[in-house]
């Protein structure tokens, strides 16, 4: 079995991402518990829905980090260090002249932000855009080492992250920081997990030879082709994933919106599971995608694995809600226990759509992030004017993943019999 393992490259990486996140995972989720349980059920109503405003403005960040990815996989492909040290160079200069007067405009911003979310001080958002702007420089260092197939590395990344995320937390409660600490927290682990990606950097910094580097960067061909469906890809699968916790915020009371934080932390549990398997199947598919051969093996692997853990998921949130949620928050959530297999059917969905994505991206078939991004509009509207109870914005959200699915799906197919012939 060990054997059949480490022949497995896919198996291989998967276990190593595997390990790395379930430790990260684990840190982040006692962050979650120490939040939940430490601020009243209205604070963390504010600090959930501030944590997915973030997941959403950092579409443009994933983006970069997909393309990133594809670039160094390319490198690997070749051998190429310098090629990835130069594109390390490159969007590094582009971001730092981009990224401030956006940050300039969100500040501005700022002030509107803060009455739509219901929140009474500007403090919290101030620090959402000085994660935004990090997360664009996170994106390169990490492209690059998910480029090259460094999961170990960008394992110990997150993992690093998620310990001073929650050490910070704990220091800013003590001394008496609210909301305004838990968001502090975020940024101080998004700093420490990209300060320990530029130490894991070090192999690309020595320079070997003048090969292609950063092919097609500027090229306005493959801008529209690839990065532009990448980004609206990536803004899609960050609302389908997101929206309805920022909208509950805006929709519901606070203690509900409280309440509907917790139900979305616990089923996203799956989610951090399964979610590797798309990291790692889009990195190895971008490098057969690089050397003109089949990933469909690797596709299959990454089916069956989600499949089984997903599963196994269902049937442990479908008998055990009540002990789920008392676990993991006290009795202070206990009541909306009943919803929570609801909350699960909706990211495990959500997992395949994210999977079958991040495969037809790798091998350049983009047009599912223009499908993607309808479904998810649709979804936000519907929220916006329907979605005033728990249950009927989680029945919206399944209703869009299952159309997002098929989707998917649709195009799977469609890719497959084209290659066939």
């Amino acid at each position: 079995m060990i054997n059949k393992i480490q022949n497995n490259a896919f198996a291989k990486n998967s276990i190593i991402l595997f390990i790395g996140t379930m430790v990260a995972s684990a840190l982040n989720y006692i962050f979650h518990l120490a939040v939940g349980r430490m601020v009243s059920v209205t604070v963390y109503g504010e600090v959930e829905s501030l944590i997915s405003l973030v997941s959403i403005i950092s579409v443009p960040a994933g983006s970069l980090a997909m393309l990133i990815t594809k670039f160094s996989a390319g490198n690997k492909a070749d051998n190429d260090r310098a090629g990835s040290h130069r594109l390390l160079n490159y969007y590094n200069k582009k971001i730092a002249v981009y990224g401030l007067p956006i940050l300039l405009v969100a500040i501005i911003l700022s002030p509107f932000l803060k009455d739509f979310l219901k929140i009474e001080s500007v403090v919290p958002l101030f620090i959402v855009w000085f994660m935004m702007l990090l997360s664009f420089f996170g994106a390169v260092t990490g492209g690059v080492l998910s480029g090259w197939q460094k999961f170990t590395q960008s394992s110990w990344g997150g993992v690093w992250g998620a310990f001073f995320k929650l050490v910070s937390f704990l220091i800013f409660i003590r001394i008496g920081f609210g909301l305004n600490g838990a968001l502090g927290s975020f940024a101080v682990g998004s700093l420490a997990s990209y300060i320990i990606s530029l130490y894991f950097l070090k192999f690309i910094w020595e320079r070997k030879s003048g090969k292609k580097g950063c092919k097609n960067k500027t090229d306005p061909v493959f801008l529209k082709k690839f990065i532009w469906p990448v980004l609206l890809g990536n803004l899609a699968i960050a609302i389908l994933s997101n929206v309805d916790m920022i909208l509950a915020k805006h929709n519901l009371d606070p203690d509900l919106a409280g309440q509907y934080g917790a139900l979305t932390i616990i089923s996203k549990i799956i989610f951090f599971v399964t979610g590797v398997m798309a990291t790692v199947l889009f990195s190895m598919s971008s490098e057969d995608s690089h050397k003109k051969n089949s990933s469909r093996a690797t596709l299959k692997q990454a089916f069956l694995l989600t499949f089984l853990a997903s599963a196994a998921a269902l049937i442990f949130y479908y008998l055990f809600p009540e002990f789920i949620m008392s676990l993991l928050f006290g009795n202070k959530y206990v009541n909306v226990a009943p919803y929570l297999i609801w909350f699960a059917t909706s990211v495990v969905l959500f997992s395949f759509v994210n999977l079958i994505f991040q495969y037809l991206i790798s091998i350049h078939e983009t047009k599912i992030a223009y499908g993607i991004l309808t479904v998810s509009i649709a979804a936000s509207f519907l929220i916006s004017f329907v979605g005033y109870g728990i249950f009927a914005i989680i029945t919206i959200m399944i209703a869009a993943q299952t159309l997002a699915l098929l989707l998917g799906v649709y195009f799977l197919f469609k890719k497959t019999l084209k290659i066939t012939k």
